[in-house]
């Protein structure tokens, strides 16, 4: 039975769950002062969104210090020149394989769906000539430079360029051009 709330459809159904596991959510639930069908609908989104994608994309978990430690050991050159390659391209498949093809709101729903999973937090402000991302991400300024480049890649694609950016070594600001500047004649 299909149900509307608002704009987003429903359908009400039962299903089985393991007591052990139907524990765990009506704790989560009631931690964040919500219902278990919230965390359930949570957790059903995120893996029909992001966790049945992530491996067939190349994405995988690692724990935060270590990656931090890892970039540690690269140079800003080498961070830039992996980003353009690797990471753009393994972030430009995630956006058309979960996307469907490579626009702006592609970009934005696989970058927020892979930053969230990992539990980075992230904010997009996006008005009629600009989108903006901010990222608190605590992974060190190399992790900065690795993320705006290959945002800068994926957004170039579309033939949009950056306005402002600012690269810190807990969080990146960066803006966007929503319209491709003009070339001059």
């Amino acid at each position: 039975m299909s149900k509307s709330s608002g704009n987003i459809k429903s359908t009400s159904t039962t299903i089985r769950i393991p007591n052990d596991v139907y524990e765990k959510i009506e704790f989560e639930a009631s931690s964040h002062d919500s219902h278990v069908s919230t965390v359930i609908n949570s957790i059903l989104r995120k893996y029909s969104t992001w966790d049945r994608f992530v491996s067939d994309v190349g994405f995988m978990y690692m724990q935060k210090p270590l990656l931090r430690a890892l970039f540690d050991k690269i140079s800003d050159r080498d961070i830039v020149q992996i980003s353009k390659t690797i990471g753009y391209a393994r972030t430009r498949d995630a956006v058309l394989f979960i996307g469907g093809k490579v626009n702006i709101k592609a970009i934005v729903e696989v970058v927020k769906l892979w930053l969230t999973s990992s539990e980075i937090p992230i904010r997009i402000i996006r008005n009629d000539e600009t989108i903006e991302f901010i990222v608190q991400h605590n992974l060190g300024k190399k992790w900065s430079i690795y993320f705006a480049t290959l945002l800068k890649e994926l957004f170039s694609e579309l033939k949009l360029s950056s306005l402002e950016e600012d690269i810190e070594d807990h969080t990146v600001e960066i803006t966007f051009a929503l319209k491709p500047k003009k070339k001059k004649k």
